[in-house]
């Protein structure tokens, strides 16, 4: 009898090694929560181009926007986690959108989702008028304190402007907050000089930086970006430790096969290797992650749901 129950486990087992050595064998949906055409969504459609080629199986986009990533995000969480539905996820709606809807989010980042693999990055980027007269951090901390200084950000509960008011405590300052509808709205505000600073992520407000329509005054990260090599960080200036660095990553509902995940973690690692991929990157003005297994993402993860609640309690950010 125990010799029977043992090799009916074995051969189980055996199955199980099996079925995940062929996966996927169906197609797989990867769930975006965002708009089609922008970072995430066009992340999400190059790597599923990508792993289809790879693994043999169709990856088909499904978007689900709405309210800043949560519709689409509450609706994958949903989902049965047989590793054939994936999310792709970034840090409005996994890190910073339960903080700020605490009472009634309807997914826990960390308790319905196991991390996969992170996709790209790309930091924020202080940035001040031409009109304004500011061209150090010194002075706009000075101003700030001198005299009622506003700052404009894509929208209330956004990365931008989480990112300013972690910068007001750091730098000890007033601003007040002047919120619009994405990034579109507030780069004009900033272009015709009616508002003196924002913080935007690095691809929307390069091209508005190259041809010298505002002032880039630093990379809100530990390191210089490639795509800004003269523009300092803020450690450089006197400000260590203020990292605001916005994440892609793919995860999935909680309980998803971890023989899924290990590969599509080891299969995603090594496309953002391919040249074709990085050249698509470069396009989009997107930084190559830091190379991490799905166990080093998922730590990651939680260091960033940990910090971005910190800092919506510190700063007391309330929206509606």
């Amino acid at each position: 009898m125990f010799k029977r129950l043992a090799l009916i486990a074995i051969l189980s087992l055996s199955w199980v090694t099996y079925a995940f050595a062929a996966y996927p064998t169906s197609t797989v949906t990867i769930v975006v929560p965002f708009p089609a055409g922008q970072a995430g969504d066009l992340i999400a459609r190059l790597l599923g181009t990508e792993l289809s080629n790879r693994l043999g199986q169709a990856f088909v986009i499904e978007n689900k926007p709405g309210a800043g990533g949560r519709v689409g995000t509450a609706l994958a969480a949903r989902s049965k986690n047989d590793g054939y539905t994936l999310l792709m996820t970034s840090t409005g709606p996994f890190a910073i959108a339960p903080a700020l809807y605490a009472d009634t989010i309807q997914y826990d980042p960390l308790k319905d989702f196991v991390g996969i693999a992170e996709a790209a990055a790309t930091p924020q980027i202080l940035a001040v008028s031409n009109q304004s007269g500011i061209q150090s951090i010194q002075q706009l901390i000075e101003q700030a304190k001198s005299k009622d200084l506003s700052y404009a950000s894509a929208g209330s509960g956004s990365t931008q402007h989480l990112t300013m008011e972690l910068l007001k405590i750091k730098f000890g300052v007033p601003m007040v907050h002047v919120p619009f509808k994405g990034s579109p709205e507030s780069k004009t505000q900033i272009m015709s000089g009616l508002i003196p600073v924002t913080s935007d992520s690095l691809p929307p407000i390069l091209p508005q930086i190259k041809a010298n329509q505002m002032k880039a005054l630093a990379v809100i990260d530990v390191e210089r970006s490639p795509y800004l090599p003269d523009i300092p960080t803020l450690a450089e200036l006197g400000y260590p430790g203020i990292a605001s660095v916005a994440f892609f990553g793919l995860v999935a509902p909680k309980g998803t096969p971890v023989e899924a995940i290990n590969i599509l973690n080891k299969n995603i690692r090594e496309i953002l290797k391919l040249p074709a991929v990085q050249e698509k990157f470069k396009e989009q003005a997107l930084t190559l992650p830091k190379p991490r297994d799905a166990a080093e993402f998922n730590k990651y993860l939680a260091s960033e749901v940990a910090k971005w609640k910190k800092i919506v309690v510190d700063s007391n950010v309330k929206v509606e």
